[in-house]
């Protein structure tokens, strides 16, 4: 399958047949290897990740191992490049669903195996980008020597030595190191938001059900949707904004490979927040495959089952300081600092109305009235359900990078001030180029837990909400907005 997009072209075929696909064995060598920060690996560790990086660029254009052989595998998986097994029309793609994390987990572990045996050494691990921490939230330096394997061109030069900010949108400039600390709170309160909203329900954490044969519906996780931040913030601006900035040509750029490994640690760390509690216990999920090449060049049949604990696939990280955490009180110091300042402002109250049932256009920020299922829930209640604020019917140019913001605020007797109120989440989406039999827009849709962020406002006894939309880039419309309640599996 060929993809031209501009002037690069990309096959995403795999080259074997489906005689020669094996199951795949969990390893049993009785080996652990460790993941390491980008940022912390001494010089040593660097020198052999560039060296087998550079022997993986080396081997032949045709061999599976071959670096760019590997970067398109993304391409078929996350492209709509195929048909599901079975299925005529069926495009396969992983993005936007439960399936999102495991088909990556079990890529990048390949990935790394492969680089292993290429340099001969069974404990090699590979570093992850680890920009949920205040000093991970810089591309690592390694990444940025010209003269590198580890280089690629196609980055946002402009952010080289700049700080992520998670607000981050196309044109704005970077956070000042007089803003630095501020922009880490915030950072650090989205994660910390991402963890404790979804712990009950994990769908909004992992993203909704696909099961085989059913049309993708993208409903991403709230993992997926953070992590369209790095890919955005990493690739060029300049469209068609290759590599890291496109799913076609993302793994392209090893930083790809640091980034995912963060992402493969981030659900990590989910899961352990559960107690390693199986997220979905449904067929549906757990026997769902992937098809990949392994470290001695054999087809493998992966199923999610086999992937579940990253101890059992013979790897794990290095133990680092969640500063997510302990965030919540510097987080809501800094809060009321900022609502001393706007005091003023808040007097200035307008009506505000219900959604209404005509999709709207989101080219200015949309802010609606939303009725609550349930009111002063007791803490039982909260244990039992989440509850969610569900935008719905996001429509956006096909294969756009697109985000918006969402913001959720108490009213007062229908009225609202000019503060947005909280954050609840942002909806991100990489640019992608689909399949020409892919060109159906298909109404997308995110899920945002707010039981935790209700308490923070103090608006639990609110019979409304109001909810913000707020667009950052991208043409988007919207269908609905409503708050719903999900059943917790804890």
């Amino acid at each position: 399958m060929l993809f031209s997009f501009w002037t690069k072209k990309v096959y995403c075929c795999p080259p074997y047949s489906s005689a020669d696909i094996k199951p795949f064995v969990p390893p049993t060598d009785g080996i652990l290897r460790i993941r390491k920060p980008a940022h912390k690996l001494n010089r040593k560790e660097i020198e052999d990740f560039k060296r087998g990086i550079q022997l993986m660029k080396e081997l032949p254009e045709t061999d599976p191992w071959n670096y760019y052989q590997q970067a398109t595998i993304h391409c078929t998986y996350c492209n709509g490049a195929f048909e599901q097994v079975g299925f005529e029309d069926v495009l396969l793609q992983i993005h936007g669903s439960w399936l999102f994390t495991p088909w990556h987990r079990y890529y990048v572990y390949f990935w790394e195996r492969i680089l292993g045996k290429l340099l001969k050494d069974p404990t090699f691990a590979i570093p992850f980008w680890s920009w949920d921490t205040p000093d991970g939230m810089f591309m690592p330096g390694m990444y940025l020597d010209q003269n590198s394997p580890l280089y690629d061109d196609n980055r946002n030069h402009n952010h080289f030595t700049a700080l992520m900010d998670y607000n981050f949108t196309w044109g704005a400039p970077n956070p000042t190191p007089e803003q630095y600390e501020e922009v880490k709170i915030r950072n650090l309160k989205k994660i910390h938001n991402m963890f404790t909203e979804t712990i009950g329900a994990p769908s909004l954490f992992l993203g909704g059900p696909l099961s085989a044969g059913q049309v993708p519906q993208d409903i991403a996780g709230a993992l997926e949707n953070q992590h369209g931040l790095p890919h955005q913030w990493t690739g060029p601006e300049a469209i068609p904004r290759h590599d890291m900035g496109n799913f076609y040509t993302a793994a392209r750029d090893t930083m790809f490979f640091g980034h995912h490994a963060n992402v493969d640690r981030l659900w990590d760390i989910y899961s352990d927040l559960r107690g390693n509690k199986v997220e979905f216990n449904t067929t549906d999920w757990l026997d769902a495959s992937f098809i990949f090449y392994d470290e001695n060049r054999q087809v493998v049949n992966c199923k999610v089952r086999d992937c579940l604990i990253t101890e059992n696939l013979g790897y794990t990280y290095s133990t680092e300081r969640h500063a997510w955490k302990d965030i919540k009180r510097t987080y809501k110091k800094l809060q009321r600092g900022k609502k001393r300042s706007a005091a003023g402002e808040a007097l200035s109250l307008t009506p505000v109305s219900e959604f209404g049932s005509a999709p709207r256009a989101l080219n200015s920020t949309i802010r609606v009235l939303v009725q609550r299922p349930k009111v002063s829930r007791s803490t039982d209640e909260k244990e039992e359900f989440s509850e969610v604020v569900v935008v719905e019917g996001i429509m956006f140019g096909h294969g756009e990078s697109t985000k918006f913001d969402v913001y959720i605020a108490k009213p007062i007797e229908g009225l609202v001030g000019p503060d947005l109120g909280e954050l609840a989440g942002s909806f991100v989406r990489v640019t992608h180029t689909h399949h020409k039999k892919d060109k159906v827009d298909t109404a997308s849709k995110i899920e945002l837990g707010i039981t935790n962020l209700l308490d923070d406002i103090e608006a639990e006894a609110s019979e409304s909400l109001v909810v913000s939309l707020v667009p950052q880039h991208g043409d988007v419309t919207i269908g609905g907005v409503r708050i719903d309640l999900f059943a917790s599996d804890i």
